[in-house]
Parts: structure tokens; C-alpha cells; sequence
């Protein structure tokens, strides 16, 4: 019962764990987008 118990709660883990990569590589590349565009609106500004 013990193993069981560790196995689900490492699941339920890697499961929380995915859901917060997947929203930090989709805020990465939201932050990616916005800079692009900013970049193509003033090509002399980099910042």
C-alpha cells in the first residue's frame, strides 16, 4: 500500500510539475513575441 501511495503521489508531482513548465515556456515566449514586435516598430531601440 505504501509503494502505491509514493507512486501516486509522485505522479500527482510530476503532473503539477509539467503544468508549471508548460506556463513558464508559454510566458517566455509571450515575453519573445512582445520584444520581436517592439523590435519591428522601433528597429533603433533595444530595450
Amino acid at each position: 500500500m505504501a509503494d502505491n501511495f509514493l507512486e501516486n503521489q509522485y505522479e500527482e508531482y510530476q503532473a503539477r510539475k509539467a503544468e508549471r513548465e508548460a506556463k513558464k515556456k508559454a510566458l517566455w515566449r509571450k515575453r519573445l513575441k512582445a520584444y520581436q514586435e517592439s523590435l519591428k516598430k522601433n528597429p533603433g531601440d533595444k530595450e
